[in-house]
Order: C-alpha cells, then structure tokens, then sequence
C-alpha cells in the first residue's frame, strides 16, 4: 500500500516525527523547536537532538526530482530532459548520444 505525501508542511512534519518518534530516548529534552507557518496555520514543534539531527539529515539526503546532475559544459543544473538550464547543453550519456547522432544527421548532405 503506497501512501500519498501530505499536502502541506505542518503535516508532513507531523507525520516525520510520527515515523522517528517511537526510536527516540523518552526521557531526552527538546533541545530546538521549529516554527512553521502555512497560510493562517502555525505548529511549533520540539525538538529532541537525535529528532533535530534526523531532520537535518533528511533534509540534506532530498534531490529534486527534477535534477539529473551537473552539466559537462558549464557546470550548471540539467534538468529530468537532460538539458542544462544555464548553457543550454544536451548532457548526461543519452543526451551526448542523442547530441551526437544529431551532429551526424545535420552533416549528412541528403
């Protein structure tokens, strides 16, 4: 059963502490707290360090679904169509390929 991702911040990390929680020490003491603000909606939510520390990692493991690396070229973002957003470039294995056979195609004197 595959679940759907919450439609808004406040219950996305209501549902990550949920999930971490449980792993927790229960005698352990908040030791930040985060404000999050949706429209009219606030939660504040404590902290422990070991809660703190997983969210901090969880947000540094997240990639964009849209990033497929860095560009050859200039070094900028390629984007899921393996075109660089900076220079324009068509990167990445398949997209030098299909750059490749393009060149050869344009070349042919048909």
């Amino acid at each position: 059963m595959t679940t759907q991702p919450p439609a808004d911040l406040i219950e996305a990390m209501e549902q990550f502490l949920a999930r971490i929680t449980p792993y927790d020490d229960p005698a352990a003491e908040p030791v930040v707290a985060v404000d999050v603000r949706v429209g009219r909606l606030h939660a504040s939510f404590r902290l422990t360090d070991r809660a703190a520390r997983a969210l901090t990692e969880a947000l540094g493991r997240w990639t964009d679904p849209e990033d497929a690396g860095g560009c050859g070229g200039c070094g900028g973002p390629v984007g899921r169509d393996l075109v660089c957003r900076v220079c324009g470039r068509l990167d990445g294995i398949f997209g030098a390929t299909v750059a490749h056979h393009a060149a050869q195609v344009a070349d042919r004197p048909d």
